[in-house]
């Protein structure tokens, strides 16, 4: 068993990029998030990383959310401790990302819940434009299956679908959808419910036309 001793950390760059955060968040979901909002739990290495999901996790995770909390692993440590390249837009991008789950869960009332998952990580990937230096893929075509089991090869191809849908249709639609989730039960219902908003069940086909 391991014990943690919690101390407040100073860190005036991330207080900076939580508070822009929020505020674009808040912007986009409607919020308007005042009380209890979450905090953040920066993580020194990867033994505390590992220790906390007891398991070895691999290079590529840098940040999560369980409950109120996202976790990080420290800036000041993030390429010794992990496989990525730091920047400050990169660490902006993953708190935002971290923190759109958190709203995602209360504005669509599945907080919690194991479905959606693509929606989910494609409008967080969408909304702190992680797609940002990336190549628009030529072809989705995987990542509708995903959508109560994530395998984490779909970041990319679930950013740019959500993309698709706020670009060609706009933020409300893309809201009423996350809003309708409450109400959805099975699969089958989610593809009802984003016929009703989009004229069309989600497809490749249907992406696939609006990539182009």
């Amino acid at each position: 068993m391991t014990i943690y001793e919690l101390k407040e950390k100073k860190d005036k760059e991330v207080d900076l990029m939580y508070k822009k955060s929020m505020e674009e968040l808040d912007s986009f979901y409607k919020l308007n998030w005042k009380y209890n909002t979450p905090r953040i739990i920066v993580l020194k290495n990867r033994k505390e990383i590992d220790n906390l999901k007891n398991k070895k996790t691999p290079g590529w995770l840098v940040g999560w959310t369980e409950g109120n909390n996202v976790y990080l692993l420290d800036r000041k440590n993030y390429e010794k401790e992990s496989s990525h390249k730091y920047s400050d837009e990169e660490y902006f991008q993953l708190i935002k990302h971290e923190l759109s789950h958190l709203f995602f869960g209360i504005v669509s009332r599945a907080n919690g819940m194991n479905q959606f998952i693509w929606l989910n990580e494609g409008v967080a990937g969408c909304l702190s434009q992680q797609y940002k230096g990336k190549n628009k893929p030529k072809k989705l075509g995987k990542f509708l299956g995903q959508y109560s089991n994530w395998k984490g090869d779909a970041y990319k191809e679930s950013t740019y679908a959500v993309k698709i849908l706020k670009d060609k249709f706009g933020d409300q639609k893309l809201l009423i959808l996350i809003k309708s989730l409450s109400f959805v039960k099975s699969q089958k219902d989610f593809n009802k419910i984003f016929k009703e908003v989009y004229g069309s069940e989600p497809t490749y086909k249907f992406f696939n036309s609006l990539l182009k």
